[in-house]
């Protein structure tokens, strides 16, 4: 216990020094009441909390999600919200440090409300399906290359197109999707996918020590109910045990 409290007052110290006067910059895709362009969304607020202790500064940049990425792996940043399995699929586990989970996502098929829910994707075929733009990056290893999805800009668009029978199903994530889910459809016990929801950085040591003593007041922040205040209906319940180390806990 001795040690860990002696590690982290270090890096501590190595995140609040001269050398990190400048701010750590974050591009933020957007994700419904989770990220915002303003900078309310609920992991926001949550980094927000963290980052009192700490003397550190953050500086934001609102993209779409492919452009997030995309300014992230060009260096431009030097963190991006979300996206972690991408990121780690792209570039392996040397080049991303990752922190304790600020939430947990799960992907699944929804119809309107008085239509049979759909539990496969081998269900999907032969139907017009649709995602939110930009979960696509995410969905390529559930649905493969080659499964054609038309992409709509938001939830309550995918909603209007299912009730114009423009749609068949579309694919969401579960918190972003909880407002609309009166009016849907989906078979909970059949995710596509479960994952959860970081802050992701470049390899450097600069960027570890942040992400080392953010994650610790992550966690800090869930054991005290943090999360599930800050979150309200759009809270996913998860587990240490299930979300696994940050980066520099491996």
């Amino acid at each position: 216990m001795f040690v860990r409290a002696l590690v982290g007052c270090i890096l501590l110290m190595a995140v609040s020094g001269p050398a990190t006067a400048e701010p750590f910059r974050i591009a933020v895709p957007p994700l419904a009441s989770l990220l915002e362009e303003d900078g309310s969304g609920v992991y926001q607020r949550l980094i927000d909390q963290a980052l009192v202790p700490l003397d550190a500064e953050i500086e934001q940049h609102f993209y779409p999600y492919r452009r997030a990425l995309r300014v992230f792996e060009e260096g431009e940043v030097d963190c991006v919200f979300s996206l972690t399995e991408v990121l780690l699929e792209r570039h392996g586990e040397d080049e991303v440090i990752y922190s304790f989970p600020l939430g947990k996502f799960i992907f699944h098929i929804f119809t309107l409300a008085d239509e049979p829910a759909i539990e496969s994707v081998e269900a999907l075929n032969g139907l017009s399906v649709a995602t939110i733009l930009g979960h696509e990056v995410y969905l390529k290893s559930v649905l493969g290359r080659d499964f054609q999805v038309e992409q709509v800009r938001s939830e309550a668009q995918a909603i209007r197109m299912l009730e114009l029978n423009r749609l068949d199903a579309f694919i969401a994530a579960l918190p972003d999707i909880q407002p609309f889910l009166g009016q849907l459809n989906y078979a909970p016990e059949s995710p596509l996918l479960e994952s959860f929801d970081r802050l992701n950085c470049h390899a450097t040591e600069r960027n570890l020590a942040f992400v080392d003593a953010l994650s610790e007041r992550l966690r800090t922040l869930k054991e005290n109910g943090i999360y599930r205040e800050e979150a309200g209906p759009l809270y996913v319940p998860f587990s240490h045990e299930e979300a696994g180390p940050s980066y520099a806990d491996r």
